[in-house]
């Protein structure tokens, strides 16, 4: 291997490196503005066709919708909500991106307090050079009152009914 191939071959590697670290940065962006209550932010960080899943809870598609959806989410009466999120794992295909990162989250309307667990399947684009969500699909393991746990007989109090 020449100079000029590992040179070459360094700099990809770090392009790599780089962008799963700007990916990492984006996903700690959008709980960033969930736990702070920045919703009018949210749209931002996704691109204009993006989808958005939150489980049995909400569908947007558009970043219109995401607008809407994450605003109306912040006008909610008596609502308090915190999410965690660890082990993101990405994988980069040039100027798109997978990834898989799990939750655990506090959320609270109206004085009762809820558990909640689950998974994040995203997709991402480079867009104008910043990484964006293109897709964001959450599956909800769980969301029970605290008073319950997350082991009773019913596994999702949040479902509507």
């Amino acid at each position: 291997m020449t100079d000029a191939e590992r040179i070459a071959a360094l700099e990809a590697r770090l392009g790599i490196l780089e962008d799963r670290d700007a990916i990492r940065a984006l996903r700690d962006s959008y709980h960033g503005c969930i736990n702070d209550g920045r919703y009018g932010q949210i749209a931002d960080l996704f691109t204009h066709d993006a989808v958005v899943e939150l489980g049995y809870l909400a569908r947007y598609e558009g970043r219109d919708a995401v607008d809407a959806g994450f605003r109306a989410m912040g006008e909610r009466e008596r609502f308090f909500i915190k999410q965690y999120i660890h082990s993101h794992q990405i994988e980069v295909a040039g100027d798109t991106a997978t990834g898989v990162s799990y939750l655990e989250a506090r959320y609270g309307r109206f004085g009762v307090s809820y558990l909640v667990s689950g998974r994040y399947d995203d997709r991402y684009r480079r867009v104008g050079g910043a990484w964006r969500f293109s897709e964001m699909i959450a599956t909800l393991y769980y969301t029970v009152p605290a008073g319950v746990g997350w082991t009773g007989d019913d596994m999702h109090y949040l479902r509507p009914r």
